[in-house]
């Protein structure tokens, strides 16, 4: 079996073992079989303790020992002392243990002892054909395959979707995952590698560039080891997906926790933001900006890339009942390398026509309040827009209005656009008291963002990713 093959068997396991389980709540080992247990797997999972043995825990029987267990388990858990993870491993691979999550810390960050520890568990999960996830980590979860490998059972109620995370940090990792949930982002894999013994950013680049439940790959790094293979796999991979990253660690402060966090040493932000840029990776600012860039990325997976010219910029046509929040909008998208063109003569006629009176014809297009409520102002200006070659997203502002029944039309915004194969983006700026009217816009495929700031941010991010793609 390749390497990729391999990792099937990792993401997509037919059975889960938990070694550690318990019926403790104050341990990690009870939390751990509770997320496994939720997930909805397909397969079987085994609670594994010397106290279990011809036991029942959580509704399921449990075993003595991974040599008990009645199948093999493709992927087990470890939540075990640090110090018992080696010979775990010997019976891991006797039971056809492919992958390891390993939750304990004590290894290479905490000095010359764990970095021995390491090696040690590192040469022998390479002999055994094991890869492992971690240690020092919160484990993975695969949305699409009922996998949850943590020891956090909310991360089973994540949306379904094409957003793939793969975080150093697990505490880090965590938040992506938990604010892509409150902005309504579907979830296809997290992946927390901590102190990635044999699987790193490189190979799990490769991996996610091929999966087809992937759309979008969102790394947060905190250091590399070796940082040409990284960069030479997310050169390859970018050319297939998008790839965002954003990282911490270049302070003098930071470089040295991020040292004590997960043993990884990072070298200057110059250096990395030119090396992301010259493989295709979209380097951001933070963890919020890169939920936004996914979520928009995501949602137009299936749509053209626009073809640009050299020194071509692409267009963006906004329209409001509110004039400040577009031009926000506007003034962020200019600074990212976007423009507004002018609407043609053709459609300023017609603009002119259904518009208020003293509206004038211009990007961005304020159509006053009376758009707020005759909200079809927007469908028409967007068909009118969209057609035009020029222009090659839409942008909507609108402030929500469902405590007194009004709500953008969301779905046939949506549907005008794929008419025109481009996408449209909606600034609603409601609060987030209004998720179902921001959720329904997400799911009719018009992703939402709660202020003109990210809306222009993310398209920005988008126009960038044209043009690396264009490279112009």
């Amino acid at each position: 079996m390749g390497k990729k093959a391999n990792l099937k068997d990792v993401f997509y396991p037919k059975n889960v073992a938990v070694v550690g389980a318990s019926e403790n709540f104050a341990k990690l080992g009870f939390h751990a079989l509770k997320a496994a247990i939720s997930g909805g797997l397909k397969g079987k999972v085994f609670p594994v303790s010397p106290s279990l043995a011809g036991r029942e825990i959580m509704g399921v029987p449990g075993y003595g020992s991974i040599e008990d267990l009645p199948e093999d388990a493709q992927l087990m858990v470890f939540a075990i002392p640090h110090d018992k993870i080696v010979e775990a491993l010997k019976s891991a691979a006797n039971k056809g243990a492919k992958g390891v999550v390993i939750f304990a810390g004590g290894f290479r960050e905490v000095g010359e002892e764990g970095v021995r520890l390491q090696r040690e568990v590192r040469e022998t999960a390479d002999r055994l054909g094991i890869k492992i996830i971690g240690p020092n980590c919160v484990g993975t979860v695969n949305i699409h395959h009922g996998l949850n490998a943590t020891f956090a059972h909310p991360l089973s109620l994540l949306k379904k979707g094409g957003v793939s995370v793969v975080s150093q940090s697990g505490g880090t990792g965590s938040a992506i995952v938990t604010t892509m949930m409150d902005n309504n982002v579907g979830l296809s894999k997290f992946i927390s590698i901590g102190n990635r013994v044999n699987l790193d950013f490189a190979e799990l680049v490769d991996y996610l560039a091929d999966d087809d439940d992937t759309d979008v790959i969102c790394l947060f790094i905190e250091g590399m080891d070796d940082g040409r293979a990284f960069f030479e796999s997310a050169g390859a991979a970018s050319k297939k997906k998008p790839i965002i990253a954003y990282q911490a660690g270049f302070t003098e402060t930071t470089r040295r926790l991020s040292l004590s966090h997960t043993g990884s040493m990072s070298a200057s932000e110059d250096i990395y933001r030119a090396a992301y840029k010259q493989s295709g990776v979209l380097f951001v600012n933070d963890y919020e900006e890169l939920v936004d860039t996914a979520k928009a990325l995501s949602a137009f997976a299936d749509l053209p890339i626009p073809k640009l010219n050299s020194g071509e910029r692409p267009g963006v046509a906004i329209f409001t009942h509110t004039a400040r929040p577009a031009l926000i909008v506007a003034e962020t998208i200019e600074k990212g390398g976007a423009v507004l063109p002018d609407f043609t003569e053709k459609s300023k006629e017609k603009i002119v026509e259904f518009a208020p009176e003293f509206t004038v014809p211009t990007n961005p297009l304020d159509m006053f309040a009376h758009a707020w409520f005759m909200t079809d102002m927007y469908l028409k200006a967007a068909d009118l827009a969209l057609s035009q070659p020029n222009i090659h997203i839409a942008c909507s502002c609108y402030s929500g209005g469902s405590e007194v029944g009004i709500a953008f039309p969301a779905e046939k915004y949506a549907e005008i656009a794929r008419q025109h194969n481009k996408p449209a983006v909606i600034c609603l700026m409601a609060p987030y008291a209004h998720f179902e009217e921001r959720a329904a816009a997400d799911d009719a495929g018009a992703p939402t963002f709660n202020s003109p700031h990210k809306a222009g941010r993310t398209i920005a991010n988008m126009v960038r990713w044209w043009r690396m793609k264009n490279r112009v």
